[in-house]
């Protein structure tokens, strides 16, 4: 896997992890695979309320998409325009605005310190300025990057959300 991600480009060449794991920054060095693993118990309310327990969230929309013509980079405009696309729809859905929910809104980050050409921090920064405008500014972006490396098939960031809603704060994004 390592020879994979260094052959791209994308994994880290620096040996202090310090000096690496540096979310949006320009001196991040790639990525730094990690490990984990997370579970979610995916149900309706309907279930919850019978089990007695208190739902942790409540999904209102999902939307898969598939931006990655390459291992490490992504096409921006492509994440920029399902990022907006969703948002539209949440907004008819659910009479959401988002201008009203962007000052209450955490943008859990998938960035992973890959170089900035078409990377996840490209496309994240993006994807937010199109959709929320001049609202962007009032987003409070988390990342766990630098706490886990990038953690491989894992929903670390899911779990690091769910963790944070519960307890209505976010975690630093680290900047060593």
């Amino acid at each position: 896997m390592y020879k994979r991600q260094a052959a791209s480009g994308a994994a880290a060449t620096n040996n202090v992890i310090e000096e690496t794991a540096l979310p949006f920054d320009r001196r991040r060095d790639g990525l730094i695979l990690g490990m984990g693993a997370a579970a979610f118990v995916i149900e309706k309310k309907s279930q919850s309320d019978a089990r007695g327990v208190q739902p942790i969230a409540e999904l209102l929309g999902t939307k898969v998409a598939n931006s990655a013509f390459h291992g490490t980079r992504l096409d921006v405009e492509h994440v920029a325009t399902t990022v907006n696309q969703f948002i539209e729809e949440m907004e008819v859905k659910w009479n959401l605005d988002r201008h009203v929910m962007a000052p209450d809104t955490v943008f859990f980050s998938h960035e992973t310190f890959t170089p900035a050409r078409g990377g996840s921090a490209q496309a994240e920064v993006k994807a937010l300025r199109d959709t929320f405008g001049q609202s962007t500014d009032s987003i409070v972006i988390a990342n766990t990057k630098g706490f886990t490396g990038h953690p491989m098939g894992v929903g670390i960031e899911d779990a690091s959300m769910s963790v944070s809603y519960t307890h209505l704060r976010a975690h630093e994004t680290r900047h060593d």
